[in-house]
């Protein structure tokens, strides 16, 4: 009998002490730390309202310590085969920048929990970014930046707003920083079909770039034959004597003469 009153004693002894002991919170510069109190045998939990800030800090060990930033964290959403306005299956990479407000981390976790940006950003966030690139071509998605900036200045005004709406029921204590979306990149299906697309341009391009610079040589040949023709005819000089005089100016002669009044009649002279 008196050795189980010891032994109940010693369990109660041993329990209490348990109880009465400390952990610690040690948040860094750009951090706070939210307590959460989780009693083993009576009393009461929940999440202490003051958080903690830089130092160290004590809590019951029946207590656990959950951390939050305090400084602005990006958030990366990639996404894979999100279409254009015309059904072009493009992948890029977007974030958002986001900070809690400093002292506000206990009613964050009360309100929102620790998956705060899974649960109510996240699938919002990446719904708007598809509503917005689908309006726009695969081109200025790619390369636009100007476009690009026009998709992050609506999506900010969203999230804010998405924000504001879900604190009219319980206080979202973040701020939306800033909003990001990447140039978009092709799938590799669709990067080669843009590869042959841009052969087929550039090579039609060379094409009329060198027709027009054969007309346009056709067209000063022409034009030089005819003024050698008038000066011959002004100086009254048959052909020979124009060409044994051309001969005599130039060392290596390329003459062109127009011979009569048609195109075709036209001798060409090299030594």
């Amino acid at each position: 009998m008196k050795r189980n009153f010891i032994l109940a004693f010693a369990l109660s002894a041993m329990a209490l002490a348990a109880l009465n002991s400390c952990t610690n919170a040690a948040p860094g510069p750009e951090e706070e730390a939210v307590w959460v109190k989780k009693p083993w045998i009576f009393g009461h939990g929940g999440i202490e309202k003051d958080a903690v800030s830089t130092g160290l800090a004590y809590g019951a060990l029946s207590s656990e310590a959950k951390y939050f930033k305090i400084v602005p964290v990006r958030y990366d959403e990639k996404f894979d085969d999100i279409f254009s306005n015309d059904n072009t299956p493009l992948d890029f990479n977007t974030y958002i920048n986001i900070q809690i407000i400093k002292g506000k981390s206990p009613v964050l976790l009360e309100n929102y929990g620790e998956k705060w940006y899974e649960n109510n950003i996240q699938v919002y966030y990446r719904n708007k970014t598809r509503e917005y690139v689908s309006m726009y071509n695969p081109f200025d998605l790619i390369s636009n930046r100007e476009v690009l900036n026009r998709i992050d200045s609506m999506l900010i005004i969203d999230m804010r707003k998405h924000i504001e709406e879900l604190s009219k029921n319980k206080e979202f204590p973040i701020m939306i920083c800033s909003v990001t979306t990447g140039a978009a990149k092709p799938n590799k299906d669709q990067l080669e079909e843009m590869n042959k697309t841009a052969q087929y341009i550039q090579q039609k391009r060379s094409m009329e770039q060198k027709s027009v610079a054969e007309q346009a040589r056709a067209a000063a040949e022409k034009q030089r034959a005819i003024a050698d023709k008038a000066y011959m005819t002004e100086m009254n000089l048959s052909p020979d004597q124009f060409i044994q005089m051309k001969l005599i100016e130039k060392a290596n002669p390329n003459i062109d003469v127009l011979i009569g009044s048609g195109s075709q009649q036209m001798w060409n002279v090299r030594r």
